[in-house]
């Protein structure tokens, strides 16, 4: 095994490894969103938090396709990254990304995962190690915990669009660290949730931290589909190089 000290490498959007054969999609369909009556009474933060809490409580697994825009401020480029999503409480995933190249990361509740099968390298380090140490993992892949984000962070109803022809509205809630919470360990940042009172789930997320923006889309979402236990598990294939952070036995 070997060592590799770098963290950045874990960074969602800049990982560029193959993905395997195996797509997110042959998990079971699963259910969709559940829909709420428009209202017109006036949209608070507590009835949003209320709402989260119930979508939250449904939630134990999810699919999902995703986009993501990554942005360096001071530089006109964009880099676009697409994939799929398997996700089941509370800290397993399979992320598969088309483009811009195809790669595969798994967490299997301890360990996060990453083969490059153009090279038939693998990196892995502990999920817990890689959530302290990169900043921009915060809010990620954190479904089904938009109620407790909300409790953790400094939470505020940012934008409430006026109704649409069916009565229903978009809102932003945007989360930053409280008070003297920021630390080395915790960069501050700005994490926006954006979602419709029609279904309260956030199909979109943008987070700012240090130079960087990412913007992230949800489509296609399924709730609590039958995902198979080796989907979530990982195994380095034969032969292959695996590089392992330091707090990784």
């Amino acid at each position: 095994m070997k060592t590799i000290l770098a963290f950045t490498i874990f960074l969602l959007p800049s990982i560029t490894v193959a993905a395997d054969k195996t797509r997110t999609t042959k998990a079971a369909t699963g259910s969709g969103l559940t829909e709420y009556a428009a209202s017109p009474a006036a949209l608070t933060l507590d009835i949003v938090a209320a709402r989260f809490s119930e979508v939250d409580s449904r939630l134990q697994a999810l699919s999902a396709d995703f986009k993501q825009f990554v942005r360096l401020e001071g530089t006109d480029s964009v880099q676009q990254v697409e994939g799929n999503i398997l996700f089941r409480k509370p800290n397993r995933m399979r992320l598969v990304h088309r483009i811009p190249e195809a790669q595969t990361i798994v967490s299997d509740g301890v360990f996060i995962w990453v083969h490059r099968r153009s090279t038939n390298q693998v990196i892995q380090t502990r999920l817990e190690t890689w959530r302290r140490k990169e900043p921009l993992a915060k809010g990620l892949l954190e479904f089904g915990q938009s109620a407790d984000l909300m409790k953790r962070y400094r939470a505020e109803l940012s934008t409430v669009s006026a109704p649409g022809p069916d009565g229903h509205r978009n809102f932003v809630i945007t989360l930053t660290p409280k008070a003297g919470e920021a630390s080395k360990d915790a960069a501050d940042f700005t994490l926006t949730l954006k979602a419709s009172d029609r279904d309260f789930f956030p199909t979109e997320a943008a987070l700012r931290v240090g130079r960087a923006t990412i913007r992230s889309t949800f489509s296609a979402i399924r709730l609590n589909p039958e995902i198979r236990d080796e989907l979530l598990r990982f195994s380095p294939p034969p032969g292959s190089d695996v590089f392992t952070s330091p707090e990784t036995p």
